[in-house]
Order: C-alpha cells, then sequence, then structure tokens
C-alpha cells in the first residue's frame, strides 16, 4: 500500500503543472468551479443543497450563482411542484467548461497510455476496472452512474486572467 501511494504522490506531482493549464487560467473563484463542479455531477441541486455540500451560508450561495449566471454558466429553474422554489443548473456552457477543464487531463493520461505496451496497458485496465468496482461499493454505483448534463451551445474558453 505505501508504494502504490508514494507511485501516486510522485504522479500527481508530475501531472499537476501539465495536466491543470487550463485550471490555471480561469478567472472563476474556487468556491465557483466548486459549484460548477457539483452541478456537473448531480445535473441540479436546490441552492440549500449547495450550501451544505459547499459549507457555507444560503447568501453566499446566492452571490457565487448570482456570478456564474452572469457569465452563463448556471441558471435557475423553478420547481414545478413548488413554483417559489428553485433549481440550479450547469448551463451548455457551464457543462462544456467542466468538461473542457477533465477532457485536459484526459489528454495527458492517452499520451502517458501510448507510451507503454499492450500488456501493461491492459493491467492498467484491469486495475482502473477494480478500482471502480470498489469505489461504487463505498460510493454507490448512482454517482458513478450519473450522466453530466450535456447540451449544444458554444465552446467556452477557460477565462484568462486579465481578459475580462
Amino acid at each position: 500500500m505505501a508504494a502504490i501511494a508514494e507511485d501516486e504522490a510522485a504522479l500527481l506531482r508530475l501531472f499537476s503543472r501539465a495536466q491543470f493549464t487550463a485550471l490555471l487560467q480561469t478567472t472563476l473563484t474556487m468556491q465557483q468551479l466548486k459549484v460548477l463542479l457539483l452541478l456537473h455531477v448531480d445535473g441540479s441541486l436546490m441552492s440549500h443543497e449547495l450550501a451544505d455540500a459547499l459549507k457555507i451560508s444560503p447568501a453566499s450561495v446566492t452571490g457565487l450563482v448570482d456570478r456564474l449566471a452572469d457569465r452563463g454558466l448556471v441558471e435557475r429553474v423553478a420547481d414545478p411542484a413548488d413554483r417559489r422554489a428553485r433549481h440550479i443548473h450547469p448551463t451548455a456552457r457551464g457543462s462544456h467548461l467542466v468538461e473542457q477543464l477533465m477532457a485536459e487531463g484526459a489528454g495527458h493520461r492517452v499520451a502517458l497510455l501510448s507510451r507503454l505496451d499492450d500488456e501493461s496497458v491492459q493491467t492498467i485496465a484491469t486495475a482502473f476496472a477494480a478500482l471502480r468496482r470498489a469505489a461504487e461499493q463505498v460510493y454507490g454505483r448512482d454517482v458513478a452512474l450519473a450522466a453530466p448534463r450535456t447540451g449544444e451551445g458554444p465552446p467556452v474558453r477557460p477565462h484568462v486572467a486579465g481578459a475580462d
């Protein structure tokens, strides 16, 4: 187990600079990114659910959502059962931004895997399948199967600091 942890830490250090270029270029705050990531996974959340997940006040969530809505990354949708309640959804632009950030990391993984022989790639695939099964047992299969909401829309480039 210690050897796995050491290798994982070394890989994370090697990946960090190259893999997070787009993330480092965004002008979104960490809290705004957290909101987008939560919505990407869940598809829709109420303000109080976001506040609970982020461990912040509902008033703070309102400000975060307002700023994300101003940028066209989230939208508030009335609950058909209770018109006073509002669900917060990622827009196509918001989903695309999260997918773009995630895709950057995937590209680096593909580049690394392409340097390995077929047997090594198969070994890694088998290990990741086993890790996924273990994660589904620990965290629930519904989390692994949750399909993020995607939609047609214009591409969103990560905002480069100073470009706004």
